[in-house]
C-alpha cells in the first residue's frame, strides 16, 4: 500500500468515527461521595452513567470527575461501592458541566452490587438465588500472599483450601462443598478476565514416580500475581455455575484484574516492596540419645535386623548388647531460613474514552529446604477504549516467567524430609573424604546432603494470557459481548543426579547417576459470545434475557525422556521408558437464561445449557443442564419498611436454587478408546492390545444440587448473617475398574457409582465499634460438609501408594476413607497384648470381618481390616478481625480445620529406626523388646488427628496520608503468615498432603515439606 492510499484509508476511518459521534454533546460530571453517618469521604466508589461506558472512581478525598459525549436526553447517574447501598440520581443532559454529590448508606449485604457470574454475565446480587462470595483486593493482599490460592485461605465459606507442600511454589487444593468425583479433579474452574485458565499439576521433574502415586508439585495458579487482582467471585453451587455446564460441578472461581480509570489527580502510580523471612515452625522430636543395640556389624537398623540377602527382618530382639554411639540431628542440615522479596509497580490512568492499567512484578522466594528457590517475573497490561455509544473493547495481556530450584518432595523415599525419618542418625552426614566428597550414611540410604547439594532439579515456566473483549450496544436494551481468550504456557523440567562417590546398595537411588527431562506445552483458547436483552415489560416488571455460546479448545503435548548409569560426559548409558502424549479436547455449548424482576424485590431466574465434549462418544456427549433460582428481598416490602422490624433487621432476603452441572476430568480425551501398543517381533513391528480396554458407553459425571439460604443485616447495619444449606447428588461416577481375566483386559473406565454432599455455610460479620477515629470489625465463616459414597458397582475401590496409605471408595463411607489393619483390643478399649506384653493386630474371619480368639484369648485367623480414619473434616471455621484507629491498622485471621485424620507415614518410618522416640524407649528398656516390630505392620498405628487451628494472617501497619509532596498513602506494615499452629500432630504439619490434588490420596503425610511460617516487612505508596 502506497502513502496516498494509506492517507485515504486513515481519512475514511476518521470520517466513520466522526459520523458515529455526530450530534453528541460534550460535558463533564463531577462531585463528591460521602458517608451518610459521619460525612467522611468514601474513596474507590464507582460513579458512572447507567447504560453507557462513561464513569470513573472516586479519589482518596471522595471526589469524582469525568467527561462524556452524549446525546441530549435524560440519564441516570449511579454511585456503587461494596458495603453500601447503590445510589442513583436522574439528570437531564444537554452538555456542559453537571455537579452532583452522593450520600451513601452502609449495606453490609451489598445487595445492589453487580456480581460477575460468567465471562461477561453480570447480575445484581439481590437477583441471585444462590450464594456467591466476593473477595476484594484489599482482603486478598492483607498479608502479601505470593499466590492467588493462599490469598483466599480461611476467607470463603464452603471452601476447603489445603497447601499441599511448603515448597516456595508449593501447590494448593481447593474443594468447594466437598469432593465431586473419584478419579477426576475436584478443583474449580478458573476464569481470569474471561479466559478459562489452566490450573493443572503436570509432573515434569519426577518422572520415576510410580503411576499410582500422586505428587504435590506446582499447580498453575501460582503463575498469577495476586497484586493484579481487583476481586474474586467464588460460585460454590451448581446453580450459580450452571451456565458452564459440564465444566462446573466443582464450582467456578472468577478473577477480575485491575482496570484503568479517569482519576481526578492524574495517573495513579502504586509501588510496593516487601521483604520476607521463611523458617521452620516446628521440628519433629527425634532421638539424640547415644546408645543402640548391637555392634558395628549390625548398625543398619537398631530394631530391625537384616538376613543374609540384606532383607529387613523383625528379629533384632535377639540382640542384647548396647553400644554407645553419637547421634546427629539431620534437621540442622536440610533446613534453612529462607529469604525473599516481592516487588510490584503499577500505573493506572485514563479519560472519558480510554483507560489503561499496566504493572510489573518480581518475586524471589527461598524455601526452608536448603537450595530451593522460586522466582517469578510478571507483567500485565489492560487497555479499554470506548469508541462510541455502541462500540467498546478491552484488551488484556499477561506475561509470566518463573524458575524454580527444587528437591524431591512427598511420595519418594529419597526426599530430604525422609532422610530425617528413615535414616538412622548415628552417621555424620556432613563427613567428607580427602577430595571433598560426601560419605555414605546407611548403605541403603542416600546421604541427605547429597540430595541437598548434588541433586539438580529445576523447573521453568513461560506463560502468556491475552484476551480481547468487544462489546456492541446497537440499541438501549441489547448488548452483545464477545470474548476471545488464550492461555498458553511451556513447562520445562530437568533432573540430574550425579554418580555418588559412595555406593548405596539399592539401585532405585540411581547410584550410578540419572538424567531426566520433560516438557509440557499447553495451548488453550476460548471464544464466548453473549447477547443480553434488558428491558421493562411494565412499570413493575423487568426482563433480562441472556443468550450465549461458548467454545473451548485445549491441547497438552507432553514428552519426557530419562536414563541412568552416566558415562564420563554425564550422558545416560541405560535409557529408561520414555513418556509421550498429545491430548486434545474441545468443549462447546450454548445457554439461555431469563431473569424476571417484580417490583425490584421478587426475582426469578430460569436457565438451561446444552453442551458437549469430545472426550465422550458423539451419542453420549450432548447433555442438558437446567437451572432455576429465586430471590425475595423481604425488607423491601412496604409493611417491613414502615414497621419496627426494620430498626432491628435492616435488610432481609430469602433465596433458593436448583441446578445441574457436569465433570469432564475423570477421563482423558481418548480414554474411551481401546488402544494398541507397538512391539518388535522377529525384526518387524507388530501391535498388541493394551491391557486397558476401551468403553465408548461412558457418560459424563453429573451433579444435581438444591440450595436454600437467607441474608440478614441487623442493628443499624452493625451485623450481617448469611446462611446457606445445600444438598448435592452426584451420579455416573467414573473409575478405572480392575477386570476379571475373562474380560480380555486388566482394567476399563466405567460409570460405577454415586455420591452425595450435604452441608451448611454460615458467614457472620459484626462491627462492635464504629466512631470517627476507631472502627473494629469481626467476621466469622463456618463450613460443614458431609460426604458419602452412596453406591459402587463391583465393591470397594482401593489404590496402592509408596506411602502405604490405604484409601478406599466404600459404599456408605466418605470418599477416600483409610481402610487398613488395626489393633486388637480388650473390651475396655485397651490393647490386647501378647504373652510378651506387645500390641498386636486384630485377626479373625476376614470374610465376615469379625474378630476371633483362640483358647488363650489371643487373636487368631486372618488379619482384619476396617475403616481406620477419615480425611474429610467435620467443619472449618475462619475468624478474622480488623481494627482501624486513625492511621493505624491491624488485622488477624485464624483458621480452624477440625475432625479429620491424617495417614502419617512419617510417624511409622521414624519409629522403625533409632531416630524415633519409640525406638529410643525400646533401646532404653522403657518399652519391651520387639515393641516396634509388633506395631510396625499395623496401619492404625499411623493414623493421627489432623485437627489444627492456624494463625493464617496477621498485619500491623501505619499509613502516612501524605509523607511529602507527591507521595500519598505511604504504608509501613509488619505481617505474618502461618505463624502459629495449635495441633497435636506427631510430625511436622497436619495440613500438607503427599497426594497433591488427588481426590483419593488426601491427608497423607509422607516426606512432605512442612509449611513455613513467614515474617514480612512491607512498604507501599501512591505517587
Amino acid at each position: 500500500m502506497n502513502g496516498k492510499n494509506l492517507r485515504q484509508l486513515l481519512f475514511l476511518v476518521c470520517m466513520v468515527f466522526s459520523a458515529s459521534a455526530f450530534s453528541q454533546n460534550s460535558g463533564s460530571f463531577s462531585g463528591a461521595v460521602t458517608d451518610s453517618r459521619n460525612g467522611t469521604p468514601i474513596p474507590g466508589v464507582s460513579v458512572y452513567i447507567e447504560n453507557t461506558s462513561y464513569g470513573t472512581v472516586t479519589d482518596f478525598d471522595g471526589n469524582y470527575s469525568f467527561q462524556a459525549d452524549l446525546q441530549q436526553a435524560d440519564y441516570t447517574l449511579v454511585a456503587s461501592y461494596l458495603g453500601y447501598s447503590t445510589e442513583k440520581i436522574s439528570v437531564s443532559y444537554s452538555g456542559g458541566d453537571i455537579t452532583n454529590n452522593f450520600v451513601m448508606s452502609e449495606d453490609l449485604l451489598s445487595l445492589d452490587e453487580v456480581v460477575v457470574t460468567g465471562s461477561t454475565v453480570v447480575q445484581e446480587r439481590k437477583k441471585l438465588g444462590n450464594a456467591v462470595t466476593t473477595v476484594k483486593s484489599v482482603e486478598l493482599l492483607k498479608a502479601d500472599p505470593i499466590n492467588v490460592t493462599s490469598a483466599i485461605q480461611g476467607k470463603v465459606p464452603g471452601a476447603q483450601i489445603t497447601q499441599n507442600s511448603g515448597d516456595p511454589a508449593g501447590g494448593f487444593s481447593i474443594r468447594l462443598r466437598g469432593p465431586s468425583t473419584i478419579s477426576g479433579s475436584s478443583e474449580p474452574l478458573y476464569i481470569v478476565d474471561g479466559v478459562i485458565a489452566s490450573n493443572l499439576t503436570t509432573n515434569v521433574t519426577n518422572l520415576n514416580v510410580s503411576s499410582g502415586d500422586a505428587s504435590p508439585g506446582q499447580n498453575r495458579m501460582v503463575d498469577i500475581n495476586p497484586n493484579d487482582i481487583q476481586d474474586i467471585n467464588i460460585l460454590n453451587g451448581s446453580a450459580a455455575a450452571a451456565i458452564y455446564g459440564s465444566r462446573a460441578s466443582n464450582g467456578v472461581v472468577i478473577i477480575t484484574t485491575k482496570r484503568g480509570g479517569n482519576f481526578v489527580d492524574g495517573p495513579e502510580i502504586f509501588f510496593k516492596t516487601s521483604f520476607n523471612v521463611n523458617d521452620l515452625r516446628k521440628e519433629v522430636d527425634i532421638n539424640l540419645r547415644g546408645e543402640q543395640f548391637g555392634g558395628e556389624d549390625v548398625r543398619l537398623w537398631p530394631i530391625f535386623g537384616r538376613d543374609a540377602e540384606g532383607n529387613t527382618t523383625p528379629f533384632a530382639n535377639l540382640l542384647t548388647n548396647k553400644v554407645d554411639v553419637q547421634r546427629f540431628d539431620y534437621q540442622d542440615l536440610i533446613f534453612q531460613t529462607g529469604l525473599g522479596t516481592d516487588n510490584y509497580l503499577s500505573i493506572r490512568d485514563g479519560n472519558e474514552k480510554m483507560g489503561y492499567a499496566a504493572s510489573v512484578g518480581y518475586l524471589s522466594n527461598e524455601g526452608i529446604i536448603r537450595n530451593t528457590k522460586y522466582n517469578r517475573l510478571s507483567a500485565r497490561l489492560n487497555f479499554n477504549h470506548t469508541v462510541n455509544d455502541w462500540l467498546s473493547y478491552n484488551v488484556g495481556l499477561y506475561f509470566m516467567n518463573s524458575a524454580s530450584d527444587e528437591k524431591p518432595d512427598g511420595n519418594v523415599f529419597w526426599s530430604p524430609i525422609n532422610s530425617v525419618n528413615i535414616t538412622n542418625n548415628i552417621y555424620n552426614a556432613s563427613q567428607r573424604d580427602a577430595s571433598g566428597n560426601l560419605q555414605s550414611v546407611e548403605p541403603t540410604r542416600v546421604n541427605p546432603l547429597s540430595i541437598i547439594e548434588e541433586f539438580d532439579i529445576t523447573q521453568d515456566v513461560t506463560r502468556f494470557i491475552p484476551n480481547l473483549m468487544v462489546s456492541l450496544k446497537p440499541t438501549d436494551f441489547l448488548t452483545i459481548d464477545q470474548i476471545l481468550g488464550v492461555d498458553t504456557y511451556k513447562q520445562d523440567g530437568n533432573i540430574s543426579i550425579p554418580i555418588y562417590a559412595y555406593e548405596p546398595v539399592n539401585a532405585a537411588y540411581f547410584n550410578n547417576g540419572y538424567q531426566g527431562n520433560a516438557e509440557a506445552t499447553i495451548f488453550n483458547w476460548n471464544y464466548d459470545v453473549n447477547a443480553t436483552f434488558d428491558f421493562d415489560i411494565s412499570e413493575n416488571i423487568n426482563s433480562q434475557t441472556i443468550v450465549g455460546y461458548n467454545f473451548q479448545s485445549s491441547s497438552l503435548e507432553y514428552s519426557g525422556t530419562q536414563g541412568r548409569d552416566l558415562d564420563a560426559s554425564g550422558t545416560p548409558t541405560v535409557p529408561l521408558q520414555a513418556q509421550e502424549s498429545d491430548d486434545r479436547l474441545e468443549i462447546f455449548g450454548g445457554f439461555v437464561q431469563e431473569t424476571l424482576s417484580f417490583n425490584d424485590r421478587y426475582f426469578l431466574t430460569i436457565a438451561g445449557r446444552i453442551d458437549g465434549a469430545t472426550n465422550f462418544d458423539p451419542d453420549k456427549r450432548t447433555n442438558f443442564y437446567p437451572k432455576i433460582s429465586g430471590s425475595y428481598v423481604l425488607s423491601s416490602e412496604p409493611f417491613w419498611e414502615n414497621s419496627g422490624i426494620s430498626n432491628v433487621i435492616n435488610s432481609a432476603r430469602i433465596r433458593s436454587s436448583y441446578g445441574e452441572a457436569g465433570n469432564l476430568t475423570a477421563v482423558g480425551p481418548y480414554a474411551r478408546f481401546g488402544r494398541y501398543n507397538p512391539n518388535e517381533f522377529q525384526g518387524t513391528t507388530s501391535l498388541s492390545q493394551s491391557s486397558a480396554l476401551g468403553n465408548e458407553d461412558l457418560e459424563v459425571e453429573r451433579l444435581k444440587e438444591f440450595e436454600i439460604g437467607t441474608d440478614l443485616s441487623l442493628f443499624n447495619n452493625r451485623a450481617s448473617v448469611l446462611f446457606t444449606y445445600y444438598n448435592q447428588k452426584i451420579s455416573d461416577l467414573i473409575v478405572q475398574r480392575t477386570l476379571a481375566p475373562s474380560e480380555g483386559g486388566l482394567s476399563r473406565f466405567e460409570n460405577v457409582g454415586s455420591m452425595k454432599n450435604n452441608g451448611l455455610e454460615i458467614y457472620l460479620r459484626v462491627t462492635p465499634i464504629k466512631t470517627d477515629d476507631l472502627k473494629w470489625d469481626l467476621n466469622f465463616n463456618f463450613t460443614r460438609n458431609r460426604n458419602e459414597v452412596t453406591a459402587t458397582t463391583g465393591g470397594p475401590i482401593s489404590i496402592a501408594t509408596v506411602s502405604g496409605a490405604p484409601p478406599q471408595v466404600r459404599e456408605g463411607e466418605a470418599l477416600g476413607v483409610f481402610y487398613g489393619t488395626y489393633f486388637a483390643r480388650n473390651d475396655d478399649g485397651s490393647f490386647l497384648l501378647t504373652a510378651d506384653g506387645l500390641p498386636q493386630q486384630e485377626r479373625g474371619d476376614a470374610l465376615a470381618g469379625t474378630p476371633q480368639r483362640d483358647a488363650s484369648g489371643q487373636p487368631t485367623g486372618d488379619a482384619l481390616r476396617r475403616v481406620i480414619g477419615d480425611p474429610n473434616p467435620d467443619y472449618l471455621l475462619g475468624i478474622g478481625t480488623d481494627v482501624q484507629y486513625k492511621q493505624f491498622s491491624f488485622s488477624m485471621l485464624w483458621e480452624s480445620v477440625q475432625g479429620f485424620d491424617v495417614f502419617d507415614a512419617d510417624k511409622r518410618t521414624r519409629q522403625g529406626v533409632g531416630v524415633g522416640r519409640l525406638a529410643e524407649q525400646e533401646l532404653s528398656g522403657e518399652l519391651p523388646r520387639g515393641y516396634i516390630s509388633s506395631i510396625y505392620p499395623i496401619q492404625e498405628f499411623r493414623m493421627e488427628d489432623g485437627s489444627f487451628v492456624k494463625l493464617r494472617e496477621v498485619s500491623l501497619g501505619y499509613t502516612f496520608p501524605e509523607l511529602f509532596k507527591g507521595v500519598k498513602n505511604f504504608t509501613v506494615a509488619l505481617k505474618g503468615r502461618n505463624l502459629i499452629s495449635i495441633d497435636n500432630f506427631f510430625s511436622y504439619d497436619p495440613e500438607t498432603n503427599a497426594g497433591g490434588q488427588s481426590n483419593l490420596l488426601r491427608a497423607v503425610n509422607f516426606g512432605n515439606v512442612p509449611i513455613p511460617r513467614t515474617f514480612i516487612l512491607s512498604l507501599s505508596a501512591n505517587f
